[in-house]
């Protein structure tokens, strides 16, 4: 049986797949305000940032959840893809470690091919696992 999706879940989807970031960020915007528990609206908030080229302002509405959803990987994760796209891949490398400890495996998969850390593999000279762990 396959689970029924909320409408504001539904939208964001729709609005990542049409990449219209613009639409995404109100309605995550809205998530965050009356679900701040809920992981979801924070990541989405910073991805559709990410997305318009915000990536200073995703990383710093992102942070704060780092404390506050510490066993969820995706966060470090993808606080670790907007400092390889600032250019700080010490920072980089801090929060992919932390990614790493929550779930290596699914960090690995998603990793490996994301454009968004090519900036730290390019700084590794291809030695990315032996270096992060």
């Amino acid at each position: 049986m396959q689970r029924k999706r909320k409408p504001a879940a539904r939208r964001c989807e729709i609005y990542s797949k049409a990449k219209q970031w613009d639409h995404l960020l109100t309605v995550a915007e809205t998530l965050v305000k009356v679900a701040p528990d809920k992981k979801r609206g924070w990541i989405l908030r910073s991805f559709a940032l990410h997305e318009m080229k915000r990536t200073q302002e995703a990383f710093d509405l992102l942070l704060p959840t780092a404390e506050k959803f510490p066993k969820f990987w995706l966060i470090p994760y993808n606080l670790s893809c907007y400092c390889a796209q600032l250019g700080r891949l010490e920072e980089c490398q801090e929060w992919f470690k932390k990614a790493m400890a929550i779930d290596e495996h699914t960090v690995k998969r998603a990793a490996i091919d994301d454009p968004d850390l090519q900036p730290l593999w390019d700084s590794m000279s291809g030695t990315m696992w032996k270096r992060i762990k």
